[in-house]
Parts: C-alpha cells; sequence; structure tokens
C-alpha cells in the first residue's frame, strides 16, 4: 500500500512540473470539430458519439486510421482525485476517454488531455499530460 502513496506522489509532483496543465470545459464546449496541424480530426458528438480520421501520432497503432466510437469525461472516485473512472452523465471534465470500435472484436481507447484552457486537446497517457506532440484545436 505505501507503493501507491510513493507512486501517488511521484505523479503529483510530475504533474505540477509539467509544462501542460489540464483545464475543465464544458460538454457544449466540447462538441464540435477538432483538428491537429497534421490533417488528423476528432468530432465529438453531444450524445457521446465520436468520429475520428487517424491518430498519427497517439502510439497506438490499431487507432492509426481513426473510426467511430464513443466519448466520455473522467471523474473523480474520491476527494484527492486519485481514482479516476468514466461516467457517461459527466457534462463536463478535463480528461476525456475516447474509445472507437476496431471490428468486432477490439475496441482501442485513447485518453485526450484538454489544454491551453480549453482551446487545444493532446494525447495522453497516465505519465504526461501531453504524451505527443501532436494538439488538437478546436475548427
Amino acid at each position: 500500500m505505501a507503493w501507491i502513496s510513493v507512486l501517488a506522489s511521484v505523479l503529483l509532483l510530475y504533474a505540477v512540473c509539467s509544462s501542460e496543465t489540464r483545464h475543465a470545459i464544458d460538454q457544449g464546449d466540447l462538441v464540435g470539430s477538432w483538428k491537429t496541424s497534421g490533417g488528423d480530426s476528432i468530432r465529438f458528438f453531444a450524445d457521446r458519439e465520436v468520429r475520428t480520421n487517424g491518430f498519427s501520432d497517439s502510439g497506438e497503432e490499431s487507432c492509426g486510421d481513426g473510426g467511430v466510437g464513443y466519448w466520455s469525461f473522467y471523474v473523480a472516485m474520491d476527494e484527492r482525485g486519485e481514482s479516476l473512472q468514466t461516467s457517461p452523465e459527466a457534462t463536463a471534465g478535463d480528461f476525456i476517454s475516447v474509445s472507437l470500435q476496431e471490428g468486432s472484436e477490439r475496441e482501442c481507447q485513447i485518453d485526450l488531455s484538454v489544454i491551453d484552457e480549453g482551446r487545444s486537446l493532446c494525447v495522453a497517457d497516465l505519465d504526461n499530460v501531453c504524451a505527443t506532440w501532436a494538439r488538437f484545436t478546436r475548427q
């Protein structure tokens, strides 16, 4: 149990030292089209559907061509914000889960951080607010 506390402290320290910080946005500000300078795009719909065209810099080869799926905001399950879970009811957040269907057997998941005071999205992982250089901006 002590190692979890140490890990959480290290992740918190890293997040504080990171140049990127997350910013919460409302669902209404997320819905619409977002695009990278490289041409990858993602469109969020109010009914939680998502359509993507490529994630060339996501690190997820199976998501590289994009597709159709669903999205949801992550919510904190504890007061400290250390336990996160996706919620289909959440209407605001700073961390987004995108799940794309890859055929009938497989699903590809990508997490996105809301950055630049809500003006950009970036591919995230557990260790980094932004795990790649690519930034999606609202179109």
